[in-house]
């Protein structure tokens, strides 16, 4: 007879409840009634309901003005904003991104790795007539774009194992996604030979974009930043200068990041 999990006495059940709760809101679902909370929870609706009562006096969630169910409060927003605003990385990022706009008038993109998707943190609208923008909070998985290539181009093999898998398929949005991994590990060796990744059309139609990533004092990424644009007709010499534009600026924001040491990877959410 298989033996019960030891309980984790390290942890708080009804704040672990609560950090669950929160979790489940999303872009795509950002207003959340009490019974699609207690059936995804798996837990009493009472539990539910307590929790809920709780987050909501203490502003991390509110009722939406419709009155169906609640949404993200205030002081959750409040607390994320936190995140960077004490990162002394920020202001040369976001900097680095301004300037990519002035060089290509693309829109310019910062991105994170968390687990298998990159994270938008903030981004730089282009100003080309015709552009289409990923928001900030935007999840998208890290292989169908040229933030998430970049990054894994300089992770170790396990590191990237631990992070797509090793033979499982690869996530997709579009036809030209990858979808094995033996076309990832090409796009990848590429990626590391021109110092910067290329991802085009693999996250939404007609849409090219190149990235480089943001090294920390260990040479290992905590960022990415990239351009995107609508390469249309394919134009190769811009392409090339617009990658060679990305690669400078990441070379030029991890020089100055080196200087803040182990500070400098905070930002990083890799497999690690």
């Amino acid at each position: 007879m298989a033996k019960k999990p030891k309980p984790d006495r390290a942890t708080s059940k009804t704040v672990r409840n609560a950090i669950e709760l929160l979790g489940l809101f999303t872009r795509a679902e950002p207003v959340l009634t009490v019974p699609e909370l207690t059936r995804r929870l798996k837990i009493p609706r009472t539990n539910v309901v307590r929790l809920v009562a709780t987050l909501e006096k203490h502003g991390l969630v509110e009722r939406h003005p419709s009155g169906s169910g609640y949404q993200v409060g205030m002081r959750a927003f409040e607390i994320g904003t936190l995140y960077l605003a004490g990162n002394p990385m920020w202001t040369i990022l976001v900097r680095a991104l301004d300037r990519l706009v002035e060089q290509t008038q693309c829109t310019a993109y910062l991105a994170i790795l968390d687990r298998d998707d990159v994270l938008i943190l903030t981004y730089r609208e282009g100003t080309l007539p015709v552009r289409f923008v990923w928001q900030v909070g935007d999840r998208l998985p890290c292989t169908t774009t040229a933030l998430g290539k970049a990054i894994l181009s300089h992770l170790p093999d396990d590191d990237i194992d631990a992070v797509v898998g090793k033979d499982k398929p690869l996530r997709t949005l579009t036809e030209k996604s990858l979808r094995r991994r033996a076309q990832l590990d090409s796009d990848l060796a590429l990626a590391r030979k021109r110092g910067w990744a290329l991802a085009r059309e693999e996250s939404h139609a007609g849409l090219t974009a190149v990235g480089a990533a943001v090294l920390d004092h260990d040479m290992r990424p905590t960022a990415a930043i990239s351009v995107s644009y609508l390469d249309h007709p394919p134009d190769p010499k811009r392409l090339e200068n617009y990658g060679s534009i990305v690669s400078a600026a990441a070379r030029d924001v991890s020089k100055q990041i080196a200087g803040y040491g182990h500070y400098g990877a905070t930002l990083a959410r890799t497999a690690r």
